[in-house]
């Protein structure tokens, strides 16, 4: 023991000249600093990493012509843009405008191929990785391991300790921002960005979207920078909530954000709070979609509806909003079937989409009684678009 505690000193002093040695060396920390910036640029831009980004970019879209004739090529094609980026050359391209219809009609847009390549390798291998090592472990949306199924299982979650702690006497609010997108301020964007990453990838994200946007304020969903931009620039917000507020029971996917809590009156206040927090960066709440619920009785979020029951069973089922969408569209395609403008295989792809997504949720009957629907549909017993059914949660719905 004597001769471990006499050999501590000397390793304590050699680590101290080191550091010394170190701060008489600015230069070399600098240039050392410089050299890892130039380094992560030659990495994106590096051919390897923008072929393993063709390859991801190409999954589910390889029907497309134009995709189809840049792989083919791509040897030609990438090598070609490892040169234009290395030598300055290189020019970001303008996405066009699309519609989106569903579930809400807004403006998209659509990416060319090769644009869509260079932006992955950039979000992949320094963007992303940047940003959300910033995140709180309670903002779900579009991240690597989480997304609506970790969502719906925090929430569940949440309620169970909740209620182990305060039972079904409780608050809920929600708060969703009007316009997310379309409200976004650049600034803002360029201010979360440059605060969460190093410069040379702050540039090289910049150079993209001030190509893709102009003018000061709104992005369209469609790029994935953005969609990176849309989970990033509330990370003051979310920090603010959990280390100002302290709200134990607080989640946000995209723009929804989500308390659990007991006091109502400490839950309004944090409403004007987070208001505040939410204006000073330009944006404003969805009125209509913002409020306080009691937690008895049950809330809307993500498409699901959730109640708790007396004994703490945590009851999700399917939004009726959605099941009369799906019945609508089971009918119209069935009456294609019948007029040999759609086969059936494409009707049951559709509908086990749904059912797969129906079934995270305490739906059951409901599933059963909708393969029963599509069965009568295709034997004619209705013709008719709409038909009083019911739901999981015992409210009418028309499909």
């Amino acid at each position: 023991m004597a001769e471990t505690r006499n050999r501590n000193p000397d390793r304590k002093v050699n680590n101290t000249v080191a550091m010394c040695k170190t701060l008489k060396e600015p230069d070399s920390a600098i240039t050392w600093r410089k050299n890892k910036r130039e380094m992560k640029k030659e990495y994106i831009t590096d051919f390897d990493q923008l072929h393993e980004s063709m390859k991801k970019c190409q999954k589910g879209v390889t029907w497309k012509s134009s995709v189809k004739s840049f792989v083919l090529n791509s040897e030609e094609r990438l090598h070609s843009m490892e040169d234009q980026l290395k030598n300055g050359t290189w020019k970001n391209g303008r996405p066009k405008e699309i519609n989106i219809m569903y579930p809400k009609k807004r403006k998209g847009l659509s990416v060319s191929f090769k644009d869509r390549i260079y932006q992955r390798s950039i979000n992949d291998n320094a963007l992303y990785p940047d940003m959300t090592k910033h995140f709180i472990y309670a903002n779900v949306a579009c991240q690597k391991g989480k997304g609506t199924d970790f969502a719906r299982a925090l929430i569940k979650r949440y309620m169970w300790n909740y209620f182990c702690k305060y039972g079904r006497e409780g608050y809920v609010l929600q708060m969703d921002i009007h316009g997310y997108y379309e409200h976004m301020q650049h600034e803002e964007v360029k201010r979360c960005f440059a605060k969460g990453t190093d410069a040379e990838t702050f540039q090289m994200s910049m150079d993209v979207l001030d190509t893709q946007y102009s003018g000061t304020v709104g992005y369209n969903p469609g790029s994935q920078m953005v969609q990176i931009a849309g989970i990033s620039v509330l990370n003051d917000v979310d920090h603010f909530i959990k280390e100002k507020v302290h709200a134990t029971y607080y989640m946000r996917y995209m723009d929804d954000l989500w308390i659990l809590w007991n006091d109502l009156k400490e839950l309004k206040s944090w409403y004007v709070a987070i208001e505040h927090e939410l204006n000073r960066k330009g944006f404003e709440l969805n009125e209509k979609k913002s409020h306080i619920t009691p937690l008895k009785k049950g809330f809307l979020f993500l498409g699901f509806h959730y109640k708790i029951t007396n004994t703490g069973k945590i009851i999700m089922t399917l939004n009726s909003e959605n099941v009369r969408h799906e019945r609508k569209k089971l009918v119209r395609m069935v009456n294609k079937e019948k007029k040999g403008e759609l086969t059936k295989k494409k009707t049951n792809e559709c509908f086990h989409s749904w059912r797969n997504n129906a079934e995270k949720g305490n739906s059951n009957k409901l599933v059963s009684r909708t393969e029963k629907y599509i069965k009568t549909l295709r034997k004619g017993g209705e013709s008719h678009e709409i038909q009083e059914t019911h739901t999981d949660t015992g409210r009418p719905c028309r499909s």
